[in-house]
């Protein structure tokens, strides 16, 4: 057999690499996205993730876990290789989130042999086989836990995975031992983050080094019916549920010198209590595949039986240009939990804000006591007091149509308080 084995085997499953390194690296199938959701969404999950699959994209976001997760994916990828991924998290009040996930990519192909007299190939009965298999365990923890609520550190999730790889090319094996260092910055009642990701730093062993990377992501979480709600005087008393997600990732690799940009985008759709549908779109900037071969696309459904548990069906279209293309389907189970959100209700912090506020509204700076009032309602939505303080914020700054939508809310809270019911029925609002 003849250097024509290698050759095939390396067009096969080692130009896998090629997607995605200059060759000056090694085990770069590690580049290789995991999870349906996030690859639909342009690869650009480092600021926001907030599923099991974080063990992966960033380890610092399983912190955010309320509730074992396990995702479990099968990809059809390029040339008949397949690519299968499990992972699962399980946070433990008061030590922090663990996690694990391994992958296997593996590949055939028929060898050939040269014909030593016409010096033709022809196909031999063997078959030569490669694989590639990676374990991972990881750990988080958010910050606030160890210097309290009240720190400049308090809204800083840290995580880290360490990671075993071993490689097997027809004859040739190699190994390789990595860690991601992770940090997720989410602070708590508001809807963007920012991540940090220190990526496949170690040592292969047979292999030249792994595909270090440094990754920067931004998430911002929206309600879609209410995209311009921040901007708005509603957006200080008014919170509507978040169904849509916009997220960035930036990518250096210092090796390759190299840079890509993953943008991505994700809408929800609440179908009723038990079914909702989404729908996942990004452009993965810097391929050298062609236009097309940077856009991904994705599609969700997911089922709710309780609150304790639900279950995710993702499914993303990768093209790779003349390559071809992938499919990728996963199945998330989210479980003995409670689903995972951004808002804690606080009252004594809602308080010490709406006794700031009155202070300022006492002191007619009404603009600043607008502030304050807003932060009390974001930890505590029914403190009636506080939407009293912001109407009357608004009705002396002359915004008579936003102080009447905040009492009337108050009025909702309360509907038995007789006076603010007067008020509002006696008020001329139209009256400038």
């Amino acid at each position: 057999m003849k250097k024509s084995i290698l050759l095939n085997i390396i067009f096969c499953f080692v130009f896998i690499s090629f997607l995605y390194s200059a060759g000056e690296t090694s085990f770069n199938f590690l580049k290789i996205s995991q999870g349906a959701r996030q690859a639909g969404m342009g690869e650009a999950f480092t600021g926001i993730a907030d599923d099991v699959n974080a063990v992966y994209w960033n380890p610092a976001g399983l912190a955010q876990l309320t509730r074992q997760q396990a995702c479990l994916l099968h990809s059809v990828w390029l040339v008949d290789v397949n690519y299968e991924y499990l992972a699962y998290a399980i946070p433990v009040i008061g030590v922090g989130t663990f996690g694990i996930y391994g992958t296997f990519l593996a590949g055939h192909i028929t060898i050939t042999d040269e014909n030593p007299i016409t010096g033709q190939y022809i196909l031999t009965e063997d078959i030569a086989r490669a694989s590639d298999i990676n374990i991972t365990l990881a750990y988080a923890k958010k910050l606030s836990d160890i210097v309290g609520n009240n720190s400049l550190f308090s809204d800083l999730y840290a995580g880290l995975n360490i990671n075993i790889t071993m490689e097997n090319i027809y004859e040739d094996t190699g190994n390789g031992f990595g860690t991601n260092i992770g940090l997720l910055y989410y602070p708590i009642y508001e809807n963007y983050s920012f991540g940090l990701l220190i990526l496949n730093a170690g040592i292969a062993s047979e292999r030249p080094t792994l595909p270090f990377a440094i990754k920067l992501g931004f998430g911002y979480r929206f309600s879609f019916t209410n995209i311009l709600l921040p901007f708005t005087d509603e957006g200080y008393y008014k919170f509507s549920d978040n169904d849509s997600a916009l997220a960035i990732d930036l990518i250096y690799y210092p090796i390759e010198q190299s840079t890509k940009v993953n943008f991505g985008a994700e809408k929800y759709w609440i179908l009723n209590k038990f079914h909702s549908l989404a729908v996942r779109l990004g452009y993965k900037f810097g391929s050298d595949l062609g236009l097309l071969a940077g856009l991904t696309i994705g599609a969700g459904y997911r089922l709710t039986l309780n609150e304790n548990f639900q279950f995710d069906f993702d499914y993303a279209f990768v093209p790779y240009g003349d390559l071809g293309e992938s499919h990728r389907i996963a199945i998330t189970a989210k479980m003995f939990g409670p689903p995972e959100t951004n808002y804690f209700e606080n009252k004594q912090e809602s308080l010490k804000y709406y006794k700031e506020g009155y202070e300022l509204l006492y002191n007619k700076k009404y603009a600043e006591a607008i502030l304050k009032f807003s932060e009390s309602l974001k930890r505590n939505r029914n403190n009636i007091q506080a939407y009293m303080g912001m109407g009357a914020c608004f009705l002396r700054l002359g915004k008579k149509e936003s102080a009447k939508k905040v009492y009337e809310l108050a009025l909702q809270l309360d509907p038995n308080n007789q006076k603010l019911k007067e008020f509002i029925e006696n008020t001329k609002w139209d009256a400038k």
